[in-house]
């Protein structure tokens, strides 16, 4: 007789799959060269029974190329009790500035299910692009190799150099050249999964160091077969020339050799060789090891007041309230804010508005409670009640500058910087148009870069917003005045996409929150931050039982706003009254 179970059921982790793409003479669009292919993937929503409009991952341009074999990989979920519609589309990007594939040129869609392809031979499947109005054109095979990925967290960093690469050429100067590490699938087949960046005409080029992931390396699985491919690039944008592969290898061996370890490069002659410099192995922290440490996530909100906006007091604007007390604003605040606010101890956050006119002056960060001095609100609803008591005294101007949100957030992220306490911080920016300060945005976020936090733009409203997929910088790093940004940061999507539909809310949550996790390790790494030890558990009875007290005043909407300034940040008697999880002290 069954009997349920004491304690209740955990929910099983879907297992992750790798999915590995090439493509094989591709339909030639271009007509001085040939086509530069990139692949979108998409899942099918399985309660509207339709492609998503986002893809679910994308992988690298590939220049003059009819038959590549992609570096980037796609990771899914799999689930064996589900039907997993996967749709694969292929174009040839000819719009390099704008990253969305609808503004490229289609080569074909192939659409399969995920069970297909785990269930070929070898996991790998084959199938035929098609162009849905040019259905009998020949326009390309798609190659996808699937294999499970593995659970490890260690990562390892490597120093690469090579020594007296032949000078090629009637000239014979010394070349430009890269390298890309190939590793053999379950089946042996090889597939590229690192490429370096291009050295400039160096005749023993030493690239630079890099890290990179054992899931990726060899799926966690160091036996795995590895070899490293040396090209000679060239800068027309003509096929790169291999100069000479490293015979295969293994982790293990590695683990097991005195560094620096030579490959020679055949066929090159004696002499001319790849060198492991260096290699260092670590088990990098998660995003749950910082959490179970006891870092906070802070949510800051900015929210456009611009005239583009509409006269809340029209049913057509973006900023009226329906008769359910809600617009799109609101509902996106919601989404993201009820699942920020679980990882944020106090739960009071900044919320700032931007284009609009405060006392005869247009400001582009004003507190939306009126008190510059304590911008903070209390929870999701002290960010929502902010927000309507703001549209009573701020009168929508313009325009549309996102720099000083992000600046003034920066500034409060370098007010609670310290050595104990880290402290991570995610900028939600709501607009509804586009930015007018792009090359200011650009340079803040730059500097942003470099500090605990992220940025999510929410795009709402039916306007054009292209120009922040330039933001969204997922294939190119953003760069101004010599400067790189030093992590991906930012992350865009419109609303209007997760409309209608009883889990809309949580899809959009979903797509936002995606690469938060990733770009919170990354700068914890970069930073070389380590999780603290999770707090005691007296400490956290103390904390549910309200023995914690936080010093920070309880903001109060003022009937007459005074205007921002850098007196906005945090106070300095909030963050001292901040407690540490070590020491268990309040300092």
């Amino acid at each position: 007789m069954y009997r349920p179970p004491s304690l209740p059921l955990t929910v099983p982790v879907a297992p992750k799959l790798e999915l590995k793409i090439k493509c094989r003479g591709l339909a030639d669009l271009d007509i001085l060269s040939k086509s530069d292919p990139q692949c979108f993937v998409f899942m099918m929503d399985q309660k509207t029974r339709t492609w998503a409009t986002e893809p679910i991952g994308r992988t690298e341009m590939v220049l003059n190329k009819l038959d590549c074999d992609f570096v980037q990989s796609i990771i899914i979920d799999y689930r064996f009790e589900s039907i997993q519609p996967i749709r694969f589309t292929m174009v040839d990007v000819d719009n390099r500035n704008n990253p969305s594939w609808k503004a490229q040129e289609l080569i074909g869609h192939f659409d399969t299910e995920v069970g297909k392809i785990v269930g070929s031979r070898g996991r790998t499947l084959a199938g035929r692009l098609e162009h849905p109005q040019h259905r009998s054109s020949h326009r390309g095979t798609i190659i996808v190799c699937a294999e499970e990925q593995s659970l490890s967290k260690r990562v390892i960093k490597f120093n690469i150099e090579a020594t007296k690469i032949a000078k090629k050429g009637f000239f014979r100067s010394e070349p430009s050249s890269f390298f890309t590490i190939h590793r053999a699938s379950e089946n042996g087949v090889f597939s590229p999964i690192y490429q370096s960046p291009v050295i400039r005409s160096k005749y023993n080029p030493i690239w630079p160091e890099f890290s990179i992931k054992e899931n990726l390396l060899c799926n966690g699985d160091p036996n795995r077969q590895l070899k490293i491919e040396v090209k000679k690039f060239k800068e027309n944008g003509l096929e790169h020339v291999t100069i000479g592969n490293t015979p295969v290898f293994t982790l293990q061996e590695l683990l097991g050799t005195q560094m620096p370890k030579p490959f020679p490069l055949s066929p090159m002659p004696v002499g001319t060789e790849l060198l492991i410099r260096r290699m260092v192995v670590t088990e990098s922290p998660s995003f749950l090891d910082y959490l179970a440490g006891g870092v906070p996530l802070n949510l800051v909100v900015a929210i456009d007041f611009t005239q583009s906006n509409g006269d809340p007091r029209n049913p057509k604007s973006l900023h009226y309230r329906s008769p359910t007390g809600e617009n799109d604003y609101t509902r996106a605040i919601r989404s993201v804010g009820n699942i920020l606010q679980c990882y944020d101890t106090d739960k009071k956050f900044p919320a700032y508005g931007f284009g609009g006119r405060v006392n005869g002056q247009v400001s582009h960060c004003f507190a939306l409670n009126g008190n510059p001095q304590y911008p903070e609100v209390d929870g999701v609803e002290g960010i929502l009640a902010a927000y309507w008591h703001a549209l009573q005294y701020a009168e929508l101007y313009g325009p549309t500058n996102f720099s000083p949100v992000i600046n003034q957030t920066a500034a409060i992220c370098n007010q609670h910087r310290s050595g104990d306490l880290e402290e991570y911080y995610v900028l939600l920016i709501l607009t509804d148009g586009v930015i007018t300060d792009m090359d200011n945005t650009i340079r803040a976020i730059i500097a942003a870069s470099r500090l605990p936090m992220s940025i999510i733009i929410i795009g709402i409203g039916p306007a054009n917003f292209d120009n922040m997929n330039v933001l969204d910088a997922d294939d190119e790093p953003l760069r101004a005045n010599g400067m790189t940004m030093a992590r991906d940061i930012v992350q865009f999507v419109p609303f209007r996409d997760f409309q209608g539909g009883a889990f809309a809310d949580e899809a959009l949550a979903e797509a936002v929150l995606a690469e938060v996790p990733d770009q919170f390790v990354d700068y914890m790494t970069q930073h070389r931050v380590l999780p603290r030890a999770p707090p005691r558990a007296d400490t956290v009875q103390a904390m549910n039982n309200g023995g914690v007290v936080y010093s920070r005043p309880v903001s109060t909407f003022n009937t007459a706003p005074i205007m921002e300034g850098s007196s906005s940040l945090r106070s300095p008697q909030v963050q001292s009254s901040r407690l540490s999880y070590q020491s268990g002290k309040q300092y």
